[in-house]
């Protein structure tokens, strides 16, 4: 199990490297987006190869949560709206995206995870407060405990994540839609269209896992998906970054 996390977590740390440092030459809030996302997720892989080979206590799954299921696939979502190159819009949405990760973190790190993760005598609350079979997922060690079975005892942690992501994937995958089409008349680059359609593609593949590991518990197709996602978004991200501005042609202008 633990070399599925760590293909993810290098495959990740790459990536989040690569974009940090392109923002720092080229300044564009998309690759200081996509690779805060990018950190984040490696941030939650390794944390993941911490937990199901010592074993989970509050303190990791909350970190896993809260940049595993939380706030990574805002930050992409930023990225998207910033390919916009609508100023206004994507300061907007940054300082939004602060607001709702402060907000995330307080909320994670004040929360209560299920005791079952971390203890015999949490095991029992557990199994007083729910069934046998909940508190023997929640105990696994070689997996990775889902969030309905983790936040039990405080579920507005996990509707927060749910709505943060979902809200998160559709404008990314809606962005992508939108960059397909033309515009007065335009077609859009093919590199922008292709980028975006990517990076939606990487993402859905990441939402794929998450859900194996919500409904199912499958922490390996977890990793597996994040590492194969992540490494498609990041193509989308190469090909994002080198696609010329859309531009509306003038009157009487040839294209070129």
């Amino acid at each position: 199990m633990i070399v599925f996390p760590l293909i993810a977590a290098a495959v990740s740390t790459v990536f989040a490297f690569l974009l940090l440092r392109q923002y720092s030459k080229k300044r564009k809030v998309q690759q200081l987006a996509w690779g805060v996302s990018m950190a984040m997720f490696a941030l939650a892989s390794f944390v993941v190869m911490y937990g199901t080979s010592q074993g989970w206590d509050p303190t990791s799954y909350k970190i896993f949560y809260l940049f595993g299921a939380m706030l990574n696939v805002p930050w992409l979502a930023l990225g998207s709206i910033a390919l916009l190159n609508k100023r206004e819009l994507t300061l907007s949405a940054l300082v939004l995206i602060a607001v709702l990760s402060i907000f995330g973190f307080l909320k994670v790190v004040s929360s209560h995870p299920c005791e079952a993760i971390v203890g015999p005598s949490g095991h029992q609350t557990c199994v007083a407060a729910a069934s046998t079979d909940l508190s023997n997922r929640v105990f696994g060690r070689k997996d990775i405990p889902s969030g309905s079975d983790v936040w039990h005892k405080d579920r507005s942690v996990r509707s927060l994540a749910i709505w943060y992501s979902t809200i998160a994937y559709v404008i990314v995958v809606g962005i992508a839609a939108l960059s397909s089409r033309p515009r007065k008349g335009v077609a859009p680059p093919k590199e922008r269209v292709r980028a975006n359609a990517l990076i939606a593609i990487g993402v859905t593949i990441v939402a794929i896992g998450s859900t194996a590991l919500v409904r199912y518990g499958r922490g390996a197709a977890f990793s597996v998906t994040l590492a194969i996602g992540v490494t498609v978004m990041f193509v989308g991200f190469l090909l994002a970054s080198r696609a010329p501005r859309h531009r509306v042609e003038q009157p009487g202008e040839s294209p070129t």
